[in-house]
């Protein structure tokens, strides 16, 4: 039971701690936006924004992660990739004339990487197995009468 009351401490205390500069729990993160290129077009003035960016075709989607690992993805939606943190909002239709353009071809659907698909999953069960084994084998108090 004391080892139990442990776990529920530390949990708590890391659901609430929160990062010097992002000011995010480390814990949980419900909604992270994440963005992936869908295809390279090529760095040419016909695909380079007003600031000079150059745009690919991309792919947004907001992720659930425990620990920095990737649980569940939801709400995907094309864009045009800028970078990781930047992105246009292209319709698909428009990122299908880019591309037609380009002389490339979009996939109808986007899958996501399998690290945010099964790996984290994978990763968070092997470590939810690991520690319960590793609570079934610690000795049990017995206490003295």
């Amino acid at each position: 039971m004391k080892t139990f009351s442990v776990s529920v401490i530390v949990v708590s205390l890391l659901a609430c701690a929160s990062s010097a500069y992002a000011a995010k729990p480390i814990f949980f993160s419900f909604g992270g936006e994440t963005i992936a290129k869908i295809a390279d077009f090529p760095d040419t003035p016909e695909f380079q924004n007003q600031e000079g960016h150059y745009v690919d075709a991309g792919m947004r989607y907001k992720q659930i992660s425990i620990f920095f690992i990737p649980v569940w993805n939801y709400d995907q939606e094309w864009c045009g990739y800028i970078s990781d943190k930047m992105y246009l909002d292209l319709s698909k239709e428009k990122l299908d004339e880019l591309a037609t353009a380009a002389h490339i071809s979009l996939p109808s659907e986007f899958q996501v990487s399998f690290w945010d698909k099964i790996g984290g999953k994978l990763l968070l069960g092997a470590l939810l197995i690991a520690y319960f084994l590793y609570l079934k084998t610690q000795p049990k108090d017995v206490k003295a009468s």
